[in-house]
């Protein structure tokens, strides 16, 4: 059966007592959100926004304080059943954090989601992840390069000069500790 043709569900999102009476949203199975006034029964969807990837929605505390909720938690607490108490995070079982579909949502505990997490085949590699490094993979092989040079000249604090960095990073780049997958060709 193909889920995208499953009929959408809406339900009302119960929200805990500090969020302000005001704050009146449906959930869809697909991960839709209805915004309602006080005295409207007429939903209009809202655009969401998103925080490391997830996509969240924004609401406003009794204390008027603004806070947020993560949409496909909000859609697993209205639609998934748990199977054990221990289950409190929400994975995506396609990787995609944009796709809040039940189908596509199962609870976990802590340990089935980082086991999940590291399953992801976008992350099979360290050189895949996002980095702030001073650092790539180019000038680590220079770097090496220059470490294992039996005919070096060069004092180790020079090198980390020219590279930006400290005499401990080039120590843990030789030990393997730091960029160990990166090889001299």
């Amino acid at each position: 059966m193909n889920e995208s043709f499953l009929p959408e569900k809406w339900e009302f999102i119960k929200f805990p007592e500090n969020i302000s009476e005001k704050e009146r949203y449906q959930i869809s199975s697909y991960g839709r959100v209805k915004s309602f006034k006080i005295d409207s029964e007429k939903g209009m969807l809202i655009k969401l926004f998103k925080v490391g990837g997830y996509q969240r929605l924004p609401i406003k505390q009794k204390n008027g304080k603004r806070t947020a909720r993560y949409i496909h938690k909000l859609v697993a607490d209205a639609f998934l059943k748990k199977t054990d108490d221990c289950q409190t995070f929400v994975i995506h079982l396609d990787y995609d954090k944009d796709n809040n579909n039940t189908w596509n949502l199962d609870w976990a505990t802590k340990k089935e989601k980082e086991t999940h997490q590291f399953s992801n085949p976008k992350l099979d590699h360290p050189s895949n992840r996002i980095s702030y490094s001073k650092l790539n993979e180019g000038r680590v092989k220079i770097i090496k390069r220059k470490l294992f040079d039996p005919n070096r000249r060069t004092r180790l604090k020079m090198i980390a000069k020219q590279f930006g960095v400290t005499e401990m990073q080039l120590h843990r780049i030789k030990t393997g500790e730091n960029w160990g997958w990166v090889t001299i060709d």
